[in-house]
């Protein structure tokens, strides 16, 4: 659990294990030998077809979070185990993180941070920050995260805000409008017009890898790439290359495709990559919120109380 309230909630109806290893196996056998009516996961613990087939007596399983891209969902339904996503009370946090890495990036703040603690105070003649002021800021997607960062960015530093959504209607339009910022059809026109592109899509299968190459090579080689959504949305082998080569000046990154990352990743070892590990969202009060709001909902779904936070509820409905 992100924070010891929710744990109190959880103890406080229910005999909890907790598991601090993800081996498949190991849970299978605890699932198979044991009586479990519901079950909570982090990144980068998973729910697997393996695991659901022995979720004899599961009744509810929930993500930390809104992404539920660990959990088999469609499987999960078809043995009829509820599966809930926390609600987006960590939105704020996770805005407050993309901004501080496109601040990070932008003032190059880790590298003299590096040097100043190394006693190199002369590394910053002839180097120069880059303000943000004027600068383009490009948002692919248009959710609370990002309108968020619209906010922070277009009225606390003056950026001019594009973002790219796959339709507009007339809600969005007065969105946009309330939030001075201007949307678009075209993703290509986000990365070849921006500053700073920031990422806020979801991970499927339609939007695996798909910031690779062809976006890097749109992008000014002054640009920033910020990603707080999934790493899986990223070809990560690309943006390495793109960094190392000075295609794109920096990236600030706090997801991984896999997680924790092995270490060979190709972001490792590049003065360019501003890397945090998945902390965007537990802020202290995020995580307090997050962890007692999921403990309630499953417990809540385990007793068969209808939420909306049940991602598969009209589904199982159906059966």
């Amino acid at each position: 659990m992100y924070h010891p309230d929710g744990e109190e909630v959880l103890n406080g109806h229910a005999n909890v294990t907790k598991f601090d290893t993800f081996e498949e196996q190991e849970i299978i056998d605890f699932l198979t030998n044991n009586k479990v009516d519901g079950i909570i996961l982090r990144a980068p613990a998973k729910i697997t077809p393996p695991i659901l087939d022995a979720c004899e007596e599961v009744k509810a399983i929930s993500g930390a979070g809104v992404g539920l891209d660990n959990i088999d969902v469609a499987y999960a339904t078809e043995k009829g185990v509820r599966v809930l996503h926390a609600p987006k009370t960590n939105s704020q946090a996770t805005a407050e993180h993309a901004a501080s890495l496109i601040l990070a990036a932008m003032k190059d703040i880790p590298q003299f941070h590096k040097e100043t603690h190394l006693g190199n105070f002369g590394y910053r003649d002839g180097k120069y920050t880059r303000e943000l002021y004027g600068k383009k800021l490009g948002l692919i997607g248009f959710g609370s995260i990002a309108q968020k960062v619209a906010k922070i960015m277009r009225f606390g530093f003056d950026m001019d805000v594009i973002v790219y959504v796959r339709t507009i209607h007339e809600e969005r339009k007065k969105l946009a409008k309330s939030l001075d910022v201007e949307l678009t059809l075209s993703m290509e026109e986000v990365f070849q017009k921006s500053d700073v592109v920031s990422l806020h899509i979801p991970l499927n299968d339609k939007t695996k890898e798909l910031i690779d190459h062809a976006y890097f090579e749109m992008m000014k080689p002054s640009a920033v790439l910020i990603n707080t959504a999934r790493g899986g949305i990223i070809n990560e082998k690309d943006l390495g290359s793109a960094l190392k080569n000075g295609q794109i000046h920096r990236a600030g990154i706090d997801v991984f495709s896999t997680e924790p990352p092995p270490p060979d990743h190709p972001f490792f070892g590049l003065d360019e990559a501003i890397l945090t590990p998945h902390i965007g969202g537990i802020s202290l009060e995020a995580a307090k919120a997050t962890s007692v709001i999921i403990a309630e909902n499953l417990v809540k779904a385990i007793n068969g109380e209808e939420l909306e936070t049940i991602v598969n509820g009209r589904e199982l409905a159906k059966k």
